[in-house]
């Protein structure tokens, strides 16, 4: 897939901005076309997760000043808090600033942990002497928002190295906060080394949850990614599929009313002594086949078509006469060419069966609607009896109407001729949903024989009929509508929300298990700080079981047999009985430990919370802002309405959610992205698969037009610039065989028929030719269960046997089942029935040595050959 998400959530290729290098992403595919604008500085986890540092920033800034000059005064009182504070809060409102607008880059990033590791040295003219180095203060909650910053941003090991320098400017401040204060701690510090643990462990830990969650989010999109993959690589495979049988589709069409039926008519003598038509009629046929079938046409009037449809009756040597009144309205192109190409078939018809010479011609119509009747007084036809499955009233005609919403009818009886009525209106192509889109008028451009342009000669710089391989120009209409439609955007929407969801929720639960195993470090270096520690020991124990059981939920849900929805039946009961344990723990703490991490219940709750407010934001909101007021009203009491407790417990809570608040925002903006992503991985597949489309429907048509290319045209261009007499004998005979080709290829490309099949058909009738024999070629049911590669065995086998054959009529009828192909010839021949055996035999051996050959052979065969071979598609073994 060009388009990968996984790169997109590494910060690159064309996705994400220029300043978000690249963190070892391979390169977009050579050739491929460029991303949509939709992801650029929108969407991937780089503009996501800067804009949750920018919320984490802003937030920090307004909550910072409170703490910092609510707490009390200073370990070292000065004018140098005034100074640092003031600077950090200019670089955080700057930092959210750029963060809010998408970007995330390195320099960003750089200095936000270098301010952090200055306000940590200078924490002891920052924080009050009892709270210098405390693990709950606000200058360690503002270094752990840098920390994830480098995490989200940077590789594992350049955040690593940054988390331990912004450890290493912690202990530096710890160290010179204890020089300031004379401590008599270890080294020195200025708290315990219990308490210094604490501190630590959080800078670390915070390192370890930003990358954890980047990695799930990566592997969420990994999963979304391969899904996405699998689903558009069928959906391009039925793109290129489709785009392939309509052009088929035309060009068998194409054939049918041009090449065909103008050599069927110069083999049957129906032209004979015309050779000025014949000529005019070739030349008009080679620049058919030049073109695009479906190249964009200029806007036509009605007296204009009537034009076309009298100059294509001349070419068939057919008397026109036309009522007047035809309107000058203006048609839309293709109406105009579907009246063209099925006028164009009723005037063949005319010309093959009805048996007279002259036909008439009328027009009516007005703005928005046209009639145009082609009547004859020839010898008619029962239409209850003529075939149903044939090309010309079926698809050449009819279709071709039904096609821009147009009807055809056809009313004939025997011995009284035939009237064919072509009708179209805006208004019932529009009730039937096939209005085509009206295009402007082109000044001076000449009426076109349905198919876009003059039949007086080729279109300047275009190639010349014939030459080399007809033009592979390719419908836009058919090959670059965008892949999957609005019902794909809203399924790759689906999957990408839903495994940025699963994986969202997998990382805020092994998170939150992961920080609740941290927080019983926690519990027991602050065992001095519970009343009862056995109390806060019971509260972890429940609060483990809680992380526990949403990482088994959120893990197995939608496997085994586990709803996917699991985890909202549960919500309700594990919200109820962790608020209650966190309150249990709450109210074990002394007034000192509320303002310190022996309150670590905050946090954990948090993460449980987390997992439940992406499914229901509302709960989370309640049960945190309910433990939150709980913890400040218990300081509250437990401090006498001191502000300066209030203050620091402020920062306490607000430093225990930060982390919770930025992974929800990382999660909550992938999953509203989802649609934007959604419509520009569409997008780009919609390309890809319109690039394949053209690709395989250029090939095809390589390989069915080479035949015509070096056995057709060169009739062709013979019989347009006269140098071929269309009433010399041998001439017609040579028709006779090149229309047999073209009716191989025309009866057996019925829009199901594979074209390594037609393919097949085409060498057998190419090498027929080349014989003086015209071929037959009936393909029978059961071929569709056959492995590929039998029609290869098929064309060398039906090449050889012709060789056998004298001039005329050969008719081979193939089919198959899942066990066995059998092809049976029926053709003239002066070789005895046993050396015509023994000739089957051999050569079947020889394509298939390792499958059973089996000849069935009409031995008492006078001037006709009949004989049947039969081979297995499996190996004898």
């Amino acid at each position: 897939m060009p388009l990968t998400l996984v790169s997109a959530l590494r910060g690159r290729p064309e996705h994400v901005p220029a300043d978000f290098p690249d963190d070892g992403t391979a390169p977009a595919p050579e050739g491929a076309a460029p991303s949509s604008a939709l992801l650029s500085g929108k969407v991937g986890l780089g503009p996501v997760a800067a804009r949750s540092g920018a919320v984490l920033r802003f937030a920090w800034c307004v909550v910072a000043p409170v703490v910092a000059y609510g707490s009390g005064p200073v370990a070292a009182p000065s004018y140098w808090r005034d100074v640092l504070l003031a600077g950090a809060l200019l670089w955080g409102v700057s930092a959210g600033a750029v963060c809010w607008r998408g970007r995330l880059p390195y320099w960003l990033v750089l200095g936000d942990v270098a301010v952090s590791a200055g306000l940590l040295v200078a924490m002891v003219r920052l924080v009050p002497a009892e709270f210098t180095g405390a693990a709950g203060s606000w200058v360690v909650g503002w270094a752990g928002v840098s920390v994830l910053l480098a995490a989200w941003r940077l590789r594992a090991s350049l955040a690593w190295l940054l988390t331990l320098g912004t450890v290493g400017a912690y202990l530096v401040g710890s160290r010179l906060a204890g020089v300031e204060a004379e401590s008599t701690e270890p080294f020195g510090l200025a708290r315990p080394i219990a308490a210094t643990a604490q501190a630590i462990g959080v800078l670390l830990a915070l390192a370890a949850i930003g990358l954890v969650l980047v990695r799930l989010v990566r592997l969420g999109a990994t999963n979304a990614g391969g899904t996405i993959t699998a689903r558009n690589v069928a959906r391009q495979e039925d793109e290129v599929e489709r785009a392939r049988l309509h052009d088929r589709g035309v060009r068998r069409l194409l054939l049918h009313d041009t090449v065909l039926t103008t050599l069927t008519a110069i083999a049957r003598g129906g032209l004979e002594g015309r050779a000025d038509v014949v000529r005019a009629r070739c030349t008009d046929d080679l620049e058919s086949l030049a073109r695009d079938p479906e190249a964009d046409a200029p806007i036509r009037t009605g007296s204009q078509l009537v034009a076309v449809v009298q100059r294509q009756a001349e070419y068939r040597g057919l008397r026109v006469y036309v009522a007047t009144g035809a309107p000058d309205d203006p048609l839309p192109a293709d109406v105009a060419a579907a009246f063209a190409a099925a006028s164009r078939e009723a005037l063949s018809n005319v010309e093959k069966h009805a048996g007279t010479t002259e036909v008439g011609v009328a027009a009516r119509g007005a703005d928005g609607w046209l009639e145009l009747t082609i009547h004859d007084r020839g010898r008619g036809f029962d239409p209850a009896t003529a075939r149903s499955d044939g090309l010309g009233l079926s698809k050449s005609l009819a279709g071709r109407m039904n096609a821009v919403g147009g009807p055809a009818a056809v009313l004939s009886a025997i011995g009284r001729g035939t009237v064919v009525t072509l009708r179209w209106s805006a208004a019932d192509a529009e009730r039937a949903g096939r209005l085509p889109a009206p295009r402007a008028a082109t000044d001076g451009q000449p009426p076109a024989d349905g198919h876009g342009s003059s039949s007086a000669g080729a279109t300047p710089g275009r190639t010349a009929p014939g030459d080399g391989v007809a033009r592979n120009g390719i419908a836009r209409s058919s090959v670059t509508r965008r892949s999957g439609g609005p019902a794909a955007d809203l399924a790759e929407e689906r999957i990408l929300a839903d495994r940025y969801t699963r994986y969202g929720l997998l990382a805020l639960a092994w998170i939150g298990h992961f920080w609740h195993a941290l927080s019983l470090g926690l519990l027991i270096t602050s065992w001095s700080e519970y009343r009862s520690g056995w109390v806060a020991v019971g509260g972890w124990i429940v609060l483990f079981l809680i992380t526990f059981v949403q990482v088994y939920l959120v893990t197995f849900a939608g496997k085994r047999g586990h709803p996917s929805d699991w985890i909202d039946h549960h919500a309700w009961w594990i919200t109820g009985v962790s608020v209650a344990a966190a309150l249990v723990v709450l109210l074990d703490c002394t007034p000192d430990g509320l303002l310190t991490p022996a309150n670590w219940p905050i946090g954990v709750l948090g993460w449980i919370l987390a997992v439940f407010a992406l499914r229901r934001p509302a709960l989370f909101d309640l049960a945190w802002l309910a433990i939150a007021l709980t913890t400040l009203i218990a300081v509250a009491i437990e401090w006498d309405g001191s502000t300066t407790a209030l203050a620091i417990a402020l920062g306490v809570v607000f430093g225990a959610g930060v982390p919770q608040v930025g992974a929800l925002v990382i999660v909550f903006e992938l999953r509203r992205h989802a649609t934007a992503a959604a419509s520009a991985l569409a997008e780009q597949h919609g390309l890809d698969a319109a690039r394949a489309a053209r690709q395989a429907v250029i090939s095809d048509r390589t390989q069915r037009d080479a035949a015509l290319n070096r056995d057709l045209f060169p009739l062709l261009r013979a019989l347009a610039n006269g140098s071929a007499d269309p009433d010399s004998p041998l001439v017609r005979r040579r028709c006779e065989l090149a229309a047999a080709e073209v009716r191989a290829l025309v009866d057996h490309d019925d829009l199901t028929t594979p074209i390594a099949t037609l393919d097949a058909v085409a060498a057998v009738t190419r090498s027929a030719r080349q014989r003086d024999i015209v071929p037959i070629v009936h393909l029978g049911e059961g071929l569709d269960v056959l492995s590929p590669g039998w029609q290869r065995t098929f064309a060398q086998l039906a090449d050889r046997m012709l060789a056998e054959a004298l001039p005329g009529e050969a008719t081979l009828t193939v089919r198959g089942t899942p066990d066995e192909v059998a092809i049976t010839f029926c053709f003239p021949t002066g070789t005895p029935a046993p050396l015509l055996e023994s000739v089957a035999v051999g050569v079947g051996n020889q394509l298939v040595p390792d499958r059973r050959v089996r000849v069935d052979i009409e031995p008492d065969m006078t001037r006709n050959a009949w004989l049947e071979v039969t081979w297995d598609t499996k190996s004898v073994k």
